[in-house]
């Protein structure tokens, strides 16, 4: 057998492989799915009384069909309207509390 430098099988193999992973074609990083979000958000569970349901449906089209967009879009009128009665509402029940 004559004596020689041969090469190494693994490192020969591992040479390849690397080559092959430069030449092959990078994947695109797959974006988020699903809806985009508006912002952070609480959750919660609404019950509608069944003769408004049919109501909340029709004005709903003015928003896609989304309810949740009209219902929050009553939800900001409503708060821009009383939020400041609503707010001296609470501070004399808390004073009725405490005076209790």
């Amino acid at each position: 057998m004559a004596r020689g430098n041969y090469p190494n099988k693994a490192a020969q193999s591992v040479a390849e492989f690397r080559v092959e992973a430069e030449t092959l074609p990078s994947v695109p990083a797959k974006g988020k799915s699903g809806r985009p979000k508006k912002g952070e958000v609480h959750k919660i569970s609404l019950a509608i009384p069944v003769e408004l349901y049919e109501g909340v449906e029709f004005a709903s089209y003015f928003f896609r069909g989304n309810i949740t967009a009209y219902i929050n879009n009553l939800i900001r009128r409503d708060l821009e309207r009383n939020l400041d009665k609503y707010r001296e509402f609470k501070t004399m029940m808390e004073e009725m509390s405490s005076t209790m």
